[in-house]
């Protein structure tokens, strides 16, 4: 499952984000990697919630770190190149997208 959505994210983000403006975004995405690391690290042994693999993701992402590590490193950054590339320059508009 997870596996499905690190796929499915990174397709995503080669049809809809910006990759040329990556630049712009480094320092936002640095700040996410860093933060889900820290807190990953921190609170290893009081988890709010724990990550299962499930069907054949018990051979690509076999545990709850390699997944946690895999969402840090490539659905992040995919995340954040299309939602900040495609950000809205009108007020009312970039109102709707946060909202959205």
């Amino acid at each position: 499952m997870q596996t499905s959505f690190v796929v499915f994210f990174i397709i995503v983000s080669l049809l809809f984000g910006d990759w040329k403006r990556l630049h712009e975004f480094y320092s936002t995405l640095l700040f996410w990697i860093i933060g889900d690391l820290l807190y990953a690290s921190l609170l290893h042994d009081f988890r709010v919630w724990e990550f299962r693999p499930v069907w054949i993701d018990h051979y690509i992402l076999p545990t709850h770190t390699i997944i946690a590590t895999a969402i840090a490193f490539l659905i992040y950054p995919s995340v954040i190149v299309v939602y900040l590339g495609r950000f809205p320059k009108t007020i009312f508009k970039r109102i709707g997208w946060v909202v959205f």
